[in-house]
């Protein structure tokens, strides 16, 4: 690499530790950092200079030893480290020499040295220099005891990691007393310590509802707290795990409780939706809580998702249906104003008809001209009245008549609008496409549409490649978006008469009326090709999207699960195939499988 960009350097070094399988601590960071901008590492020694300090504490050296101290303090301050091991080994020698020991110092110290510089991915420099430095501590000044200490050390670094644990790393039983003591009595804290953390915050707060649990868990973590011997945990032991048996009867009723609550539920739902039929609406919503209901498992985020969902519908519905119901009373009370107008006129009708008849009786019986014009002008005025007055309600009829069909028009443009909020709870929420119970409404239409037209009809059952591994890697929220991605690639690639469901999960089921099965087979093949021309972003990497699809035409006499069933053995079949592979459910012993 010939960048000296520390940053490049740095994401370098870690795609050099994962290639090689290292573990990321400190050490190997730092020499592979160092190795590849190619600079050198200069630090002090510790191994030497605690060795050093080791040597200094042993009793009563021999003469020869001394001045082998003194070179070897020489080349420590000159940083010749590569002669500390050997006059190391000769200062062991010269002021041990003729003791029993383990292994000879010169041979101990070499293969120390030895298994110090060996690279080891599960024990790391930092856990090596931490042991070294406890058994350098507490047996400096016990030459025999370090000497089997240091032994047992090497042999432990050296050891597969599975019998690491094996091996005697402890001190012998003439070791100081107080040396167990302290290592057991702080083993022993941290032991209680992490025990009552996991009883204050990880079980009292399960219990809330439960008062005399939690009073039986308080006496648990004060007899924790006395807890000092093999004796005293003999006796705590049996009593935490009677408490943890009650714990999980407990938790078996809470269940059980959860299940009878919920299929009480399902029962009133269905109750509610029979006396309901009618409604559209109102059964839309209960086929949705039937339908999360029906969910294994049942998870909270499902229950929050449908509730947000079903807020917003119902505030909408209200809203709607308090505005239609204004609209029918305004159009009820136009048409009492209109009932009324015509049931003046008629009344106005046969009081000119009953005038018209006295004047006809009396132009009968005059003989007087004089009469004879004076009932000419009250037939007249009676005529001009009459007129009148049937304009104006003429008038009226016009006008209450266009008011009606405003009305009549807001209504069913009211009817709509709710109609189409309350589709909202056949909507899958996170990708928009439908659910499983719209799947069905639109499913079980088009079937009664394809028996009476004889019209082919095809469904495709798609299922996301890789889709646990982009889970795993870049977290759920990714995931999300690429469900969200793939519904808009559909929709985009599909027609206005496809239909497009989540059928759970990562696998999304497509619709396809009027399609013959080649022409299933070659669109979803359209909408793979499609896919790999474009990238989906997941925390700025590209990601090319994949699925692997069956497809299944629908026979007279199938319902919809059965169509379904055979489309998921095709996808199956796709998948077994190499993924990213589209099949027919039609002709399975011979797949047409395309590879992008």
């Amino acid at each position: 690499m010939t960048t000296n960009n520390p940053i490049d350097i740095a994401r370098e070094t870690l795609k050099q530790l994962t290639s090689r399988k290292l573990l990321p601590t400190p050490e190997n960071f730092e020499r592979l950092y160092h190795e590849i901008a190619r600079t050198p590492v200069e630090r002090e020694n510790k191994l030497a200079r605690q060795l050093l300090h080791a040597l200094e504490t042993l009793p009563n050296p021999q003469a020869g030893a001394r001045p082998l101290q003194a070179r070897l303090k020489q080349a420590m301050e000159d940083a010749r480290w590569e002669q500390v091991p050997q006059l190391v080994i000769d200062y062991v020698r010269q002021s041990l020499q003729g003791k029993a020991l383990a292994r000879p110092w010169g041979t101990l110290i070499h293969e120390l040295v030895r298994q110090w510089d060996m690279r080891q991915s599960d024990l790391p420099q930092h856990y090596k220099q931490a042991a070294l430095e406890r058994v350098l501590t507490n047996f400096g000044n016990q030459p025999d005891e370090l000497n089997r200490t240091l032994n047992n050390l090497v042999l432990n670094w050296a050891a597969p990691p599975a019998q690491r644990g094996s091996i005697d790393v402890a001190p012998a039983d003439d070791a100081p007393a107080d040396l167990p003591a302290t290592v057991e009595s702080h083993g022993w804290r941290q032991w209680k310590k992490t025990l009552a953390f996991v009883i204050k915050q990880g079980i009292e707060p399960q219990l809330t509802a439960h008062p005399k649990l939690i009073e039986q868990l308080a006496e648990l973590a004060d007899e924790l707290a006395g807890v000092a011997d093999e004796s005293a945990l003999d006796r705590f032991v049996p009593r935490l795990r009677a408490f943890m048996i009650k714990m999980e009867l407990n938790a078996v009723q809470e269940e059980r409780l959860v299940h009878g609550l919920s299929s009480l539920l399902k029962l009133m739902l269905d109750n509610i939706a029979e006396l309901n039929r009618s409604d559209s609406f109102l059964v839309g919503q209960i086929d949705t809580l039937q339908a999360v209901l029906a969910q294994e498992p049942l998870s909270m985020q499902q229950i929050y998702l449908l509730e947000t969902s079903l807020k917003e519908v119902i505030r909408k519905q209200g809203t709607l249906k308090t505005s239609l119901d204004e609209a029918t009373s305004s159009l009820r009370a136009l048409l009492d104003r209109f009932l009324a107008r015509l049931a003046q006129m008629s009344d106005n009708t046969d009081d000119f008809q009953t005038r018209i008849g006295r004047h006809s009786e009396k132009l009968k019986h005059t003989r007087n001209v004089d009469e004879l014009g004076g009932i000419i002008g009250a037939l007249l005025e009676d005529t001009a009245a009459m007129q009148l007055n049937l304009g104006q309600s003429r008038d009226e009829l016009v006008s209450a008549r266009e008011q009606v069909s405003a009305a009549e028009a807001r209504i069913r443009e009211l009817e709509v609008a709710l109609e189409t909020t309350s589709a909202k709870v056949r909507e899958d929420q996170l990708t928009g496409a439908y659910n499983r119970r719209g799947l069905i409404e639109h499913f079980e239409r088009e079937i009664s549409r394809a028996e009476r037209t004889g019209q082919p009809l095809c469904l495709a059952l798609i299922d996301v490649d890789n889709f646990k591994q982009l889970n795993d890697r870049y977290g759920h929220l990714a995931g999300d978006d690429a469900l969200k991605y793939l519904v808009d690639v559909i929709r985009h690639n599909a027609r206005p008469t496809d239909i497009v469901a989540r059928y759970g999960g990562e696998e999304f089921v497509i619709l396809l009326p009027d399609t013959p099965v080649d022409d299933a087979l070659q669109m979803l093949q359209r909408l793979q090709r499609e896919l790999t021309r474009t990238f989906f972003l997941a925390n700025n990497d590209r990601l090319v999207i994949t699925f692997s699809a069956g497809v299944a035409k629908w026979h007279l006499g199938e319902n919809d699960s059965d169509v379904i069933e055979r489309a998921d053995q095709a996808m199956y079949q796709a998948k077994l195939a190499g993924k990213n592979r589209v099949c027919s459910a039609e002709d399975i012993s011979n797949p047409l499988a395309a590879a992008h």
